[in-house]
């Protein structure tokens, strides 16, 4: 579980986005605040890539430094 961290934790917070979306930017949008409704799906959508870049990355060099650790003993 832990080597798939990268797809199941953004995904968990992608639902959770999604729904607060529904739950709140459909009254931002009523109101007319569309510039601030699309500011935040743009910055949650853009802390959701960081997110997965991030955990790929380490992920990856956790794999290395195993690897490593194992071709020295």
């Amino acid at each position: 579980m832990r080597k798939y961290k990268y797809i199941w934790l953004p995904t968990l917070i992608a639902v959770y986005f999604i729904f607060m979306t529904l739950y709140f930017g459909l009254d931002l949008l009523r109101s007319g605040e569309t510039t601030r409704f699309w500011i935040t799906v743009g910055s949650e959508t853009a802390v959701l890539a960081a997110l997965v870049f991030f955990l790929k990355r380490r992920e990856r060099l956790r794999e290395e430094r195993e690897k490593d650790l194992s071709d020295n003993k």
